[in-house]
C-alpha cells in the first residue's frame, strides 16, 4: 500500500474515532451508519471524500476487528461525473511564463510538458533524468508502478538552468512544492496545478512552450 494511501486510511479511522470519541471497538454497525449520513447530509462532504473515509474504516474493521458487517456491501457513492477544466496551449503558457521565480517556472513547466502527478515532479531525482536518449524514468507512479516519459527540450534546458542554482547531487531539486500560484500583478489564478495533467497532451511536443 502507498504511503499516501496509509496517510487518508489512518486520517478516516481517526475522524471517526473523534466523531463518537469513545474506542473504535465499542462503535455499532448503526453508529457507522449515521456517521457516514452525518458527514453527507450535515457536513458536505463529496463523494469523492465519502470513498476515502469508506476505504479506510472498510479495511480497518475488516481485518483488524474482523467485523462482517452488511454495511460495507450496502454502502456505495456513486463518482461525480463532472467535466475537467481543461486549459488551452496559450492558457498554459501564459500561467507558466507569469510566475514570478524560476523554481515556480520550473516546476510547473516540468509538471506540465511531461504529465507528471504531484507527487512524481517532487520526487524526480537526478539519475531519472535520461538526457542522452530524450526521456525521464518515473519510479512508484499510479498503482506504484514504474514507467518513463518523453522529455522536451526545452524542459530539460529548464532543468539544467535550474539545478546550477542548488546542485543537490540526488534531487532534481529538493525544494519543489506547491503552493497558490500568482501572476506578476499579485493576483492569485483561479486554477489548480493538478490541473495541468489533465491539460497535458501530444500537440505540446511538436509546437514546444
Amino acid at each position: 500500500m502507498q504511503k499516501r494511501s496509509i496517510q487518508s486510511y489512518t486520517s478516516a479511522v481517526l475522524k471517526l474515532q473523534r466523531f463518537y470519541n469513545k474506542p473504535l471497538e465499542d462503535i455499532s454497525e448503526e453508529q457507522l451508519r449515521q456517521y457516514w449520513l452525518c458527514c453527507q447530509n450535515e457536513l458536505g462532504w463529496s463523494a469523492a471524500t465519502l470513498r476515502i473515509s469508506y476505504s479506510g474504516i472498510q479495511h480497518f474493521f475488516t481485518r483488524t476487528l474482523v467485523r462482517s458487517w452488511n454495511i460495507f456491501n450496502d454502502i456505495k457513492w456513486k463518482r461525480e461525473q463532472t467535466l475537467p477544466t481543461i486549459l488551452s496551449l496559450e492558457e498554459v503558457r501564459k500561467i507558466i511564463y507569469a510566475l514570478t521565480t524560476v523554481q515556480s517556472h520550473t516546476f510547473y513547466l516540468t509538471l506540465y510538458s511531461m504529465g507528471l502527478r504531484l507527487r512524481e515532479a517532487t520526487t524526480l531525482q537526478v539519475k531519472d533524468i535520461l538526457s542522452d536518449m530524450g526521456l525521464v524514468h518515473i519510479h512508484g507512479g499510479k498503482g506504484a508502478l514504474d514507467r518513463t516519459v518523453p522529455l522536451p527540450k526545452i524542459t530539460l534546458l529548464t532543468l539544467r538552468k535550474y539545478y546550477k542554482t542548488h546542485r543537490n547531487p540526488k534531487m532534481v531539486s529538493s525544494n519543489f512544492r506547491t503552493k497558490t500560484v500568482k501572476r506578476k500583478n499579485g493576483k492569485p489564478c483561479h486554477w489548480m496545478p493538478w490541473s495541468l495533467s489533465e491539460d497535458f497532451c501530444s500537440m505540446f511536443f511538436p509546437k514546444g512552450l
